[in-house]
């Protein structure tokens, strides 16, 4: 009994149709999605757009200027100088090609429009995705189309790989944002549309597309630089002639601009992302060191080579167990001996065992490539972190058109559970696909499951403070110490140590400027004990304070909150912060926080956090605190203050 996909005469005649409408909905729901994404989402895009800003607006590759706006900032970046005794500056660690592109159409679109990058950084961005990502991606779905009416794919074929290349592969989300996976991937399908021609009509246009667009992939992938070298055999097999008159010079033109921006920016022939683990990417620039330095989280891995290949495949990053549909694509070698269907529509006139062989020679080509470029990886244990803290495995992603092909034999003439098997699992991956759709540098829904239940973690440990910091002045202080803090509304506060009858110490308010009003006469004998008031109030004098220095007592501590009460800190890691004085250096801090539930005489039942940085080398060990106080709701923030010291 034929199933309601088979090829008949009707549906040989309305499947164009539907097919075109249907890439034109993925188009639009991909445009939708570029709309709604937040623009510069990670330190990856990031690194490029700080490239093509620095291009068009400063004629320069360096980053610096621009990578000093927090916006802006990247990790994905690298430091060199021409000779030594020059000025140090930084670029960006991706290779120049994609962003030299880009650039071309940024000073087109300020030309025309005069929109700026960095005042109307939204606008501006997704503009420019629109041409960058979205239409490769509709032309690349039509290119996808015609390939597999080439090829005699059936009408169900077509309809679930499209489906599967528009809605449910990794590769989508990754059209919300600057990256060269998604242009990669368009140029393999363009690349593989012309091979296919080659092995069914051989034309010397095709010839000229083919070395293009291989080339254009590897420009986009370096690893993709095996695909050059397959397109290359299969061109010089078919025609050595065609190969060295279209072929070579269609390849010759994007390698030519690969390697000549990447000479203009890096002064070599070597991108600088080659050169990691040295001195380019480790290093300590005015006082604080590079990321690349001391990596954290998930580019820290240390995982096996097994546990990591597991979660390539079916883990949390895995192809397999995100994007299940690709499961179709295993079967290939035990079905292509399946008739191809010779009913549907094709824009060519081979017969059925050059079909046959066209796409065999793909997926052979697809299936060596995937194998080593999944190895290559695996060999680079010093940088298991799956692409970084993304979804999905997106040094793969340029492999995806093959694996669509891959789905041809499973479909042809699929059985009702086979076909139910499929809707499933089209599902399940287009829902992957939707949940990460505007934000592709986040981990995966599976890797978020995976995290909550404990099953995973790769966060970087924080050590507690030995000994626990139990206020914001903690630790043993030295009598004579002074330090001046400075809050975010003016106010003024010096702090003095004195040594205490117990031969310990207690720090003192010695001086308070609050709302322009001085409390505490910096030549008063009385002080306020900050780290006991358990005890009597009493001034440095020893006598006990009167109604009215204890109203200020009140006063002050109030400003305080929580932070000096005897509760312990957490330690949230370490941070630099440049110092003020000197731009060549920096202060290392240990980041601290406490989060307390109290009742407030007027606000009623808050919540307090206290952040702290702490820093040994200044007085006090304290170079800034903020108070947080929020309702109990713990969203509507009632008041916020930070105090700095004067002295960093």
């Amino acid at each position: 009994m034929a199933l309601p996909f088979s090829e008949t005469s009707a549906a040989r005649n309305s499947s164009g149709w539907v097919e075109n409408l249907l890439i034109l909905l993925m188009t639009m729901t991909v445009a939708i999605a570029v709309l709604q994404a937040e623009p510069l989402q990670s330190a990856n895009d990031r690194s490029r757009w700080a490239t093509v800003w620095s291009l068009v607006e400063r004629n320069t590759w360096y980053i610096d200027e621009i990578d000093q706006s927090p916006r802006w900032t990247t990790i994905d970046k690298v430091r060199t100088r021409d000779e030594a005794g020059d000025t140090w500056h930084f670029y960006s660690s991706k290779p120049p090609f994609l962003s030299v592109l880009v650039a071309g159409l940024y000073a087109l679109q300020k030309v025309t429009l005069g929109y700026g990058m960095y005042s109307n950084t939204a606008f501006v961005s997704r503009l420019l995705l629109m041409f960058v990502n979205v239409l490769p991606f509709c032309l690349a779905l039509f290119s996808l189309r015609n390939t597999l009416r080439l090829l005699g794919a059936a009408t169900l074929a077509r309809f679930v790989i499209l489906l599967a290349a528009g809605l449910g592969s990794l590769t989508t989300p990754y059209l919300t944002t600057l990256n060269n996976h998604t242009p990669a991937v368009a140029c393999v399908v363009l690349a593989i549309s012309a091979a296919v021609r080659l092995l069914l009509q051989p034309a010397g246009r095709d010839f000229a597309l083919l070395g293009f667009f291989a080339a254009m992939t590897t420009c986009f992938e370096l690893p993709a630089a095996q695909l050059g070298l397959a397109s290359f055999v299969l061109a010089v097999v078919l025609s050595r002639r065609q190969t060295l008159q279209c072929y070579v010079p269609a390849a010759a033109v994007p390698l030519l601009f690969f390697f000549v921006t990447n000479w203009m920016a890096t002064g070599s022939l070597k991108p600088f992302y080659a050169t990691y683990g040295t001195e380019t990417y480790v290093y300590t620039h005015n006082g604080v060191p590079s990321y690349w330095s001391d990596p954290r989280d998930l580019d820290a891995n240390t995982e096996s080579t097994g546990v990591y290949l597991f979660h390539c495949l079916l883990g949390h990053h895995g192809l397999l167990s995100l994007t299940p549909i690709l499961l179709l694509s295993l079967s290939w070698p035990f079905l292509l001996r399946r008739r191809l269907n010779q009913e549907s529509v094709s824009e060519s006139t081979a017969d059925p065992q050059l079909q046959q062989r066209a796409l065999k020679v793909m997926l052979l080509a697809g299936t060596a490539m995937s194998l080593v470029t999944l190895g290559f990886y695996l060999s680079r244990t010093q940088n298991y972190n799956y692409g970084g803290n993304s979804v999905g495995l997106r040094w793969m992603l340029w492999l995806s058109p093959f694996w669509w092909l891959a789905m041809i034999p499973v479909l042809q003439r699929p059985g009702r559970f086979l076909l139910s098997t499929t809707v499933l699992l089209l599902l399940i991956s287009t829902g992957t696909v939707q949940w990460s759709m505007t934000t592709p540098w986040r981990p995966s829904w599976l890797y978020a499951q995976m995290e909550s239940r404990g099953w995973i973690s790769y966060r970087t440990p924080r050590l507690p403070f030995d000994p626990p910091r139990m206020s914001v002045f903690s630790g043993e202080r030295s009598a004579g110490e002074t330090a001046t803090f400075i809050s975010s509304r003016g106010d003024r506060v010096r702090f003095d140590v004195r040594a205490a009858e117990s031969g310990s110490t207690v720090v003192y308010v010695t001086e308070a400027v609050l709302g322009g009003q001085q409390l505490i006469p910096s030549t008063d004998v009385e002080a306020l004990p900050l780290n006991n008031p358990g005890q009597p109030q009493r001034g440095r004098s020893g006598m006990v304070l009167t109604d009215s220095q204890k109203e200020v007592d009140a006063t002050i501590r109030s400003m305080f909150g929580q932070a000096f009460s005897n509760r312990p800190y957490a330690s949230a890691g370490p941070v630099y912060t440049p110092s003020r004085d000197n731009p060549e250096t920096a202060w290392k801090t240990m980041r601290a926080a406490r989060r307390t539930q109290m009742e407030h005489p007027v606000l009623g039942t808050v919540i307090e956090r206290v952040d702290v940085r702490y820093c040994d080398e200044l007085p006090l060990g304290v170079l800034k605190w903020k108070l947080t106080i929020t309702a109990a709701n713990g969203i509507d923030v009632l008041h916020v203050e930070t105090w700095q010291s004067e002295q960093w």
